[in-house]
């Protein structure tokens, strides 16, 4: 797991409690050495060539971690819930994201040096999601003595590479390959980063130029939260689902306990594993209940004001492709034929017509084969 000072104590704990605990082995990363709640924390900057680490600006906060401790972070270099990143650009104000194009090649090194003989290696964020017992479904299909990198597939600047927040997967020899050819073009890599501003497609680049390229394994691994799917999608809704991205804490709970709930229920039987299709059914549908208050849906079809919730309830039951909305600050209603559960947002009440998003999924199309992307 890729994480930074400036979010440990908001982002971390919830791991440390459900996720990190089923996961047999696990390494922390990060931009600061520390013990936190009994867990080591590797800083994953360790390794960068001494010149960039003293002189590049974007490692004055590591500079000043380094120092004094975490005693340094002032509350406005905390990320919260979010971080504002520039879509353009990827930079962001707060100094931790600077750091963290960085880790990336560092993350993997330290990595196979930690832990050599494993088959597989999975990097995820702390707002990442792994439906733990699926991912091992699929790997279970796939030969881990050759070089894979399986990720949600995304494409910078014609580098294409596996998106980190959607979590992706590397096997040992492709690990060796990457590492390898790192540590004997460190300064190269080190010039790039510091051009670049995502990190994860540097570690793309630099496991295509070992000669290794990316298993577009979207929409296996994908990016969308658990709130705000696409289930319209039609190549989705078939296809098994391993990874969420933009989780929030709670939202990693109750994650967490809908898939222990659900691997109870099948035996834990490990070549069970679910689909995109499955999520919706035994996830979604039960949370699309009464109208809540302070949660946001995701209607984005704008109806204009309405009296009232019950008024705007009325205006989606009469349009029959309507299946949820939200009445917001402003009175206005809001609809969508696009399903979803939502998160929570202040100032907003959402609903659903129940039976229409039930018979969504009940004249949805069946699933059959699996297609394991290999």
């Amino acid at each position: 797991m890729r994480t930074g000072s400036t979010e440990l104590q908001d982002k971390l704990p919830i791991h440390l409690a459900t996720t990190l605990l089923r996961y047999p082995n696990s390494l922390v990363f990060s931009d600061f050495e520390e013990d936190y709640e009994q867990h080591h924390i590797i800083d994953a900057l360790e390794s960068v060539s001494t010149q960039l680490r003293e002189t590049n600006s974007d490692f004055d906060l590591w500079r000043r971690l380094k120092q004094s401790g975490r005693a340094v972070l002032r509350p406005d270099e905390l990320s919260g819930k979010a971080v504002w990143v520039d879509q353009g650009t990827g930079k962001a104000k707060n100094p931790g994201w600077k750091l963290d194009k960085f880790k990336f090649l560092p993350m993997v090194n330290r990595t196979l040096f930690e832990v050599p003989d494993k088959k597989w290696y999975i990097f995820v964020e702390p707002d990442t999601f792994i439906f733990w017992q699926t991912l091992l479904a699929y790997l279970s299909h796939l030969d881990w003595t050759k070089p894979y990198y399986l990720g949600g597939q995304i494409n910078i600047g014609g580098i294409e590479f596996g998106q980190g927040g959607n979590g992706y997967v590397i096997s040992r020899p492709a690990l060796e390959k990457v590492v390898s050819h790192y540590q004997t073009h460190q300064k190269e890599y080190e010039d790039f980063t510091e051009g670049h501003w995502a990190g994860d497609c540097v570690l793309g680049k630099a496991l295509k130029d070992s000669g290794i390229s990316l298993t577009r394994a979207w929409p296996i691994f994908q990016g969308d939260d658990i709130g705000n799917m696409n289930y319209n999608h039609q190549t989705q809704w078939c296809q098994p689902t391993v990874s969420y991205h933009h989780v929030s804490p709670s939202e990693i709970q109750d994650l967490f306990d809908f898939e222990k709930a659900w691997m109870t229920d099948t035996a834990n039987d490990t070549t069970s594993f679910l689909r995109h299709r499955d999520v919706y059914r035994l996830y979604a549908l039960p949370r699309m209940t009464a109208p809540r208050v302070d949660w946001d849906n995701h209607s984005k079809d704008d109806r204009g004001p309405t009296e009232s919730l019950e008024s705007c309830r009325v205006l989606c039951e009469a349009d029959n492709a309507c299946l949820q909305y939200t009445y917001n600050a402003e009175s206005r209603c809001l609809t969508t034929a696009r399903p979803n559960v939502g998160q929570a947002a202040s100032n907003i009440t959402s609903g659903w017509i129940l039976e229409r998003a039930q018979k969504f999924y009940d004249e949805a199309e069946e699933c059959h084969d699996v297609n394991w992307i290999s």
